[in-house]
C-alpha cells in the first residue's frame, strides 16, 4: 500500500485495515489519504504497553521501530504503536474513533513477544472527505411526487453550495452551508435528479448523487 498510490484514485464506502498498519512503512500517510477517499474505516493493529525490558508505553504517544528479525522473523513488520501512540495517530490523520477496544494481554503487553500480544479493534469514520447523500434512493412516486432528503458535509470550516440538474438541464441552486439536510420534496418519476456539492465559489465539484425513481 506504501506505494500504491492507484488506490487513492477512488472513493470508497469502507475499508478494512485488519493486521495491516504494522506492515506500513508510512502509516500516518496511508490513513491521511484514506481519510480523503472513503467514510469509514474497519482497524486492527498490536499496540504495545511497554517494552521487553518493562519500560512503560502506555501514557505516552510514541511507536516502537521492529528490527527486521524481532517479530516473528518478518522483516515486512515496522511499527507497534503505543495505545495513546495509536489514538494520536488516528486523530492527527483525520478520522474519529467511533468505536474503540482491545484484546489480549492488556497489562504487560510488549512489541514482539507472542505471549505479550495485545491487538487494538476499532471502527473510524473519515472527517476529511466530502458527502453527499440522498435517502431514499430510489425515490418511491405514485399519482403524487415523491422526496429524498439531502444531507452534505464539506467535511471543513469552509461553507458549501448544493447545485441540482433535472434531466440534465442547467444546474439550480438547491441549498448551502457548510454541512446540513434538506428534502426535496418534488421528485417527479421518469425524470433525473443530479445533485451536485462544489466549494463556495461553484468552481470545483466535491461531490455528487444521481436520484432515480422507481413506480409504487
Amino acid at each position: 500500500m506504501d506505494s500504491r498510490s492507484q488506490l487513492f484514485a477512488e472513493k470508497y464506502d469502507a475499508v478494512f485495515l485488519l493486521g495491516v498498519l504494522y506492515h506500513l512503512k508510512n502509516p500516518f500517510s496511508i490513513l491521511e489519504r484514506l481519510a480523503h477517499v472513503t467514510r469509514y474505516c474497519f482497524l486492527s493493529t498490536r499496540i504495545a504497553r511497554q517494552t521487553a525490558d518493562g519500560l512503560p508505553l502506555s501514557n505516552y504517544p510514541v511507536a516502537y521501530l521492529l528490527g527486521p528479525e524481532e517479530c516473528n522473523n518478518d522483516s515486512t513488520n515496522f511499527w507497534i504503536f503505543s495505545d495513546e501512540g495509536l489514538k494520536q495517530l488516528i486523530h492527527r490523520t483525520g478520522w474519529n474513533i467511533l468505536a474503540y477496544t482491545t484484546v489480549g494481554d492488556t497489562n504487560n503487553s510488549t512489541p514482539a513477544d507472542p505471549n505479550h500480544d495485545e491487538r487494538a479493534f476499532c471502527i473510524l469514520k473519515s472527517n476529511a472527505v466530502f458527502e453527499l447523500t440522498a435517502f431514499p434512493n430510489p425515490v418511491p412516486t405514485g399519482e403524487k411526487m415523491g422526496k429524498t432528503t439531502i444531507r452534505w458535509s464539506t467535511a471543513d470550516a469552509c461553507p458549501g453550495k448544493v447545485y441540482v440538474s433535472i434531466d440534465g438541464q442547467e444546474e439550480l441552486l438547491f441549498a448551502g452551508g457548510r454541512q446540513g439536510v434538506a428534502t426535496a420534496n418534488w421528485i417527479r418519476p421518469g425524470r433525473t435528479y443530479e445533485f451536485r456539492l462544489y466549494d463556495s465559489d461553484h468552481t470545483r465539484l466535491l461531490d455528487k448523487v444521481a436520484v432515480a425513481t422507481v413506480t409504487q
